[in-house]
């Protein structure tokens, strides 16, 4: 006999795969809105692209963020506000990770910002998912007696 709460595991798990692909839409969404300010900031403002990531980062979290919450995850067991900080925290690791990845694609073996903003960005999207579904939006687990 199972009891309430490998149901209610099981049931959080089984989730994922739709959760990755309405995940990989907010992604996306943060992602464009991030990449075309890049573009906006190094070829229009003439910022190095080391400074330009960070802010163009920032907006596409911004955007993700967003669509996460409204379209992604809306399983809630935090406050507003401890959720928003350790989304930030993620995203500032997420960020670190981008600017050193950047750093060594471009500066290092020489391959073109706009490439190297493209695989930065698809290994940062799973660190994001997985980061935020653990620590940010996972459903509560209601604990029960086994009779």
């Amino acid at each position: 006999m199972r009891n309430k709460t490998s149901v209610l595991i099981t049931g959080v798990n089984e989730r994922i795969p739709i959760q990755a692909i309405k995940y990989a839409a907010a992604a996306f969404g943060g992602f464009a809105a991030d990449y075309a300010l890049l573009l906006v900031l190094k070829e229009w403002v003439g910022l190095h692209y080391l400074v330009a990531v960070p802010i163009a980062f920032l907006a596409g979290i911004a955007v993700n963020y967003l669509i996460g919450i409204w379209f992604v995850f809306r399983s809630r067991h935090l406050t507003r506000g401890r959720e928003l900080l350790l989304f930030l925290a993620i995203s500032l690791i997420a960020l670190a990770v981008t600017e050193g990845s950047m750093y060594l694609f471009t500066d290092l073996l020489r391959v073109d910002y706009r490439i190297s903003r493209l695989i930065t960005g698809a290994a940062t999207y799973l660190f994001n998912f997985f980061s935020r579904r653990l620590l940010i939006y996972r459903a509560k687990r209601e604990s029960t007696k086994i009779e």
